[in-house]
């Protein structure tokens, strides 16, 4: 599945006897804006935090619903997107987790960039020190409540396709489009020539995140988001708006 390879995304399942050997806290918390009761499980580190992280999925929440509002997308967001979060205070054991969740490989080397997910209603996602830690040009004003918009966007980017997640197209549009949602690197000063530009947008492998966001929100001032998300899966996506550049 294409998500998939967007952050090797996994549900989280923890029996009870796991819970006490490893000192992690579940408990079911109750999000302000609608009482929509979310699981949130912290390591025994995090648990002091438990208030500020309560607080930061459900501002991502929040997020989710003005920017899905702003685009008349709102019945796309009366089902709720996650039923659980976790979070961790150890980048390795987020690594294992996830690759063991995917069914994957154990000693495969995650990129350090990888720091949450999304699937099957669960969000996880390091805490904001780690991610701070592994990817510090991804920090700026409330990095880490936007770091969890920015998992969630992806899955309204996939209902809005109705569940067609190879529509999505290439990756620096789905990523943009999860970056433009999240309001993130919205304040960032870079600059690309239209040569760098094209070059990201015709580059499969994964690349810069930032720029990512400035190719995204170059072609949004142009085109309308609901336009290019619509011709996004075309074969032909990329050149034709590369043809806007010259």
């Amino acid at each position: 599945m294409k998500y998939i390879s967007i952050s090797l995304i996994a549900i989280i399942l923890i029996s009870c006897n796991n819970r006490n050997q490893n000192s992690i806290n579940e408990k079911l918390v109750t999000q302000n804006s609608d009482q929509i009761s979310i699981s949130l499980v912290l390591p025994s580190s995090l648990e002091n935090r438990r208030i500020e992280f309560q607080a930061n999925v459900n501002s991502a929440r929040i997020n989710i619903r003005n920017f899905a509002k702003k685009y008349e997308w709102d019945a796309l967001t009366k089902e709720e997107f996650i039923d659980s979060v976790m979070i961790f205070d150890n980048k390795n054991s987020f690594n294992i987790t996830l690759l063991k969740l995917a069914e994957a490989d154990t000693i495969m080397k995650l990129p350090d960039t990888y720091c949450a997910a999304l699937e099957k209603r669960t969000l996880v996602s390091v805490s904001p020190e780690l991610y701070a830690k592994v990817y510090p040009e991804g920090i700026e004003d409330l990095s880490f409540e936007k770091l969890l918009t920015h998992e969630i966007a992806h899955r309204l980017h996939v209902r809005i396709l109705n569940g067609n997640e190879e529509a999505m197209g290439p990756i620096w549009f789905y990523e943009g489009f999860a970056m433009y949602a999240a309001n993130q690197f919205s304040e960032s000063d870079i600059v690309l020539s239209k040569e760098e530009m094209i070059n990201i947008m015709r580059e499969p492998d994964r690349g810069s995140y930032i720029k990512y966001s400035y190719i995204f929100r170059y072609f949004v001032n142009k085109v309308s988001l609901k336009e290019l998300i619509s011709k996004a899966k075309n074969e032909l996506f990329n050149e034709e708006l590369i043809l806007m550049l010259n």
